[in-house]
């Protein structure tokens, strides 16, 4: 499924995403890969003696299936990441957990180097099940192209950017 082109998009606009249970195993790899070692992530006897109460997950997890959940919105028409912004950790996401990502379109403007696309701001918020308040916020911005400058570099055999 391809994802929005810059001129399916509208300041504004609002988007929630599939939701994502954050396991165990999750935690364990996360840790593992990153070397994020805090025992507030790992080791339940200490993080039972933390403002927590248990074990949470590290926020870069979060961030990066916050990312991966809002990855359908754009799939196919972003041709550029470029920026994450203003990311705010605001809750703890436990091992159990369901998160979901919902996402307001901000500014659009168009490429001055890129005629056909578009830089656009999507400010994402996530949330957890087991709270009302997010998680979670952050912006990214993103270059887009049209529909119309999709269709012609799809034309080309090209999905150079």
């Amino acid at each position: 499924m391809r994802g929005k082109a810059s001129d399916e998009l509208t300041e504004g606009a609002t988007f929630r995403s599939h939701r994502r249970t954050i396991t165990e195993a999750d935690i364990v790899l996360f840790t593992s890969l990153t070397w994020i070692n805090d025992p507030i992530f790992t080791d339940q006897v200490f993080a039972a003696t933390t403002q927590f109460g248990n074990r949470v997950a590290p926020g870069p997890l979060v961030l990066g299936y916050a990312l991966g959940l809002t990855e359908e919105l754009v799939y196919g028409t972003t041709l550029a990441a470029l920026g994450i912004n203003k990311v705010e950790f605001k809750g703890p996401v436990r091992p159990g957990a369901t998160i979901h990502v919902e996402t307001a379109i901000g500014p659009i403007r168009d490429s001055a180097t890129r005629p056909g696309t578009s830089i656009i701001v999507f400010r994402h918020t996530v949330y957890s099940d087991q709270q009302e308040d997010p998680v979670c916020s952050f912006e990214r911005n993103m270059l887009v192209g049209s529909a119309a400058y999709l269709a012609q570099i799809a034309d080309q055999g090209s999905v150079r950017a």
